[in-house]
């Protein structure tokens, strides 16, 4: 027997849902979209046949799961002022704010906290869960591999990677930048640079029966040009920056839970 299609309504309709809902309209799941952001929310109700909704009442009074994607410093306002019933799930996609207050302003619903990034429009978003939920995984697994938490504490330094995603790509655009500047077809050296920082990745994702440290050694032998290069990033401390940027914003976003 086929499952029961699920109602969700969606509260913000920004930037990240732009390139989520492309994977969530794949899942079993019914959407409804919120009027914020207008053009944006015209956009997908015109490519998926969706139903815009106003006020964000009447968006909740028809939902059995509410997507809440607006900007983490208006969760709190635009959650506060709705009526949710017992039998609702609340499924937040706003890192770094506390789940202490989103509770609060969402009782009596169940408050489920996702992090999914924009690459879920392609199926390859890691997607933080907690708690591990039937129903939102089977929402959440177009997007890419779910990757559920044992703790609540998990979830902050867990959206840090989440921002790493974004730090990454800035490392891609200096390195494509640079391959250019050495005679390469701006398109060539987009490419090339993207998929290695693929095949890189991949690489550490598959090859489970060695650590990320084994696999280093495997490349960098004696004499080679990767070792020289990863020396000369050793002496820059360059390595050594990445954790201690996300160190010092895993802090903040427990200053917020």
């Amino acid at each position: 027997m086929r499952a029961r299609t699920i109602s969700c309504g969606i509260i913000g309709v920004g930037h990240l849902i732009q390139h989520v809902l492309p994977a969530l309209v794949k899942a079993d799941a019914g959407f409804l979209l919120s009027a914020r952001n207008r053009e944006i929310a015209a956009d997908l109700s015109r490519r998926f046949g969706l139903e815009i909704v106003d006020p964000n009442q009447a968006i909740v009074d028809r939902s059995e799961l509410v997507i809440l994607a607006v900007r983490p410093f208006h969760a709190i306002e635009a959650m506060q002022p709705l009526a949710l019933r017992s039998d609702q799930i609340v499924l937040s996609f706003c890192a770094g704010v506390s789940a202490t207050a989103l509770r609060s302003v969402i009782a009596p619903a169940r408050l489920v906290m996702a992090m999914p990034v924009v690459a879920a429009a392609f199926g390859e978003s890691p997607t933080l869960l907690f708690p591990d939920d039937a129903t939102c995984r089977a929402l959440l697994e177009p997007c890419g591999p779910v990757i559920a938490l044992a703790a609540d504490a998990q979830f902050a330094p867990g959206s840090v990677i989440a921002c790493y995603f974004g730090w990454l790509h800035e490392l891609i655009a200096q390195m494509i930048a640079w391959t250019e500047s050495q005679g390469l077809d701006p398109a060539a050296a987009r490419l090339l640079v993207a998929q290695m920082t693929r095949a890189a990745a991949t690489i550490i994702r598959e090859r489970t029966d060695a650590s990320p440290a084994q696999l280093v050694s495997e490349l960098a032998t004696p004499r080679s040009f990767t070792l020289s290069g990863i020396e000369d990033l050793r002496r820059e401390h360059a390595f050594e920056a990445w954790p201690d940027a996300a160190s010092r914003l895993a802090e903040r976003f427990k200053g917020r839970h």
